[in-house]
């Protein structure tokens, strides 16, 4: 009975060796703590922002906004003092730098990979291990380690600044509620997933500097450019189907996924941005295994 729990011991210190050898291999570098200060800046920009929006939410200045506007301002200022609508704000402060964040987190996850590439240590790498999934997944954990740093530091901000700013605005504070609570869970996920989705980017484009472009252009320009073409296509043909198709770009599923009920007017349900993050984390990280598995590393 105690030769299973050797062989099973024993084959989990090599996985270890690999996930501390590719901490090691982040950590010796600067972009990670690079990576963390501008987590600091973007999340105080993206928190500033949401407190600013969401006082003129609460608390909107009538006197000057136009007649005709005002019912339907005051009506969304009465859905805002709700049990609901304050959990929702109390959700989208507390994961307030997410657009932004996850895209340190993608870079992580690509350069995690293409510095093997770049350094031309990639060969060394496979040959000290020649069990070519275990790096890969030894890389994913590590790089899923940095994502959830980034998050975690995101989010040190939010907690701190969310119950101040929403107890000088005087409302009901709903931090504990179990949709808040997934909803800063859910923002992990999103940021581990995001690590993911940049490691396998960078599995099927070798260049770094390419990689990295390709992953902000895929990330910025896929959210406009449906945010554009889905309410057109929607005007033409006259079928609401069509408005959930916002979710296929990746930076508005993982906005939906994190965000209780509607993430902005006519979005997709909930568990769409959640199914669809699933989605591109199979694929890529499937790809990224696989091609690494196959290709000719020299």
């Amino acid at each position: 009975m105690t030769a299973p729990t050797t062989v099973t011991t024993a084959s989990r210190r090599p996985r270890k060796r690999l996930i501390s050898a590719e901490l090691l291999k982040i950590r010796t570098t600067s972009t990670w703590w690079l990576f963390g200060i501008g987590m600091v800046l973007v999340t105080l920009l993206a928190l500033g922002l949401n407190m600013l929006v969401t006082h003129f939410q609460l608390d909107p200045p009538l006197d000057q906004i136009a007649a005709e506007q005002q019912a339907q301002v005051i009506a969304d200022s009465e859905a805002a003092h709700t049990t609901a609508g304050l959990i929702k704000i109390a959700a989208n402060l507390l994961t307030s730098g997410q657009y932004l964040g996850v895209l340190f987190a993608m870079i992580i996850g690509t350069l995690v990979i293409t510095n093997e590439y770049f350094h031309q240590t990639a060969t060394a790498t496979f040959m000290a291990t020649p069990h070519r999934t275990a790096v890969v997944l030894a890389k994913l954990v590590a790089a899923g380690v940095f994502g959830g740093l980034f998050w975690l530091i995101s989010t040190l901000i939010n907690l701190v600044g969310t119950p101040l700013f929403l107890a000088a605005e005087g409302v009901e504070i709903h931090l504990t509620d179990w949709e808040v609570i997934q909803a800063v869970l859910l923002n992990l996920l999103a940021f581990v997933m995001w690590t993911i989705f940049g490691l396998g980017l960078g599995t099927l484009i070798r260049s770094q500097i390419g990689a990295v472009i390709i992953g902000i252009v895929v990330y910025l320009a896929s959210d406009l450019l449906l945010s554009i073409l889905v309410p057109l296509i929607h005007n033409w043909i006259g079928q609401d189907w069509v408005l959930n198709l916002r979710v296929l770009a990746p930076a508005t599923a993982s906005t939906i996924m994190i965000t209780p009920g509607e993430a902005f007017p006519d979005a997709p349900p909930q568990w769409s941005g959640f199914v669809m993050m699933i989605a591109y984390v199979l694929v890529l990280g499937g790809l990224g295994i696989l091609l690494t598995r196959r290709r000719d590393i020299s």
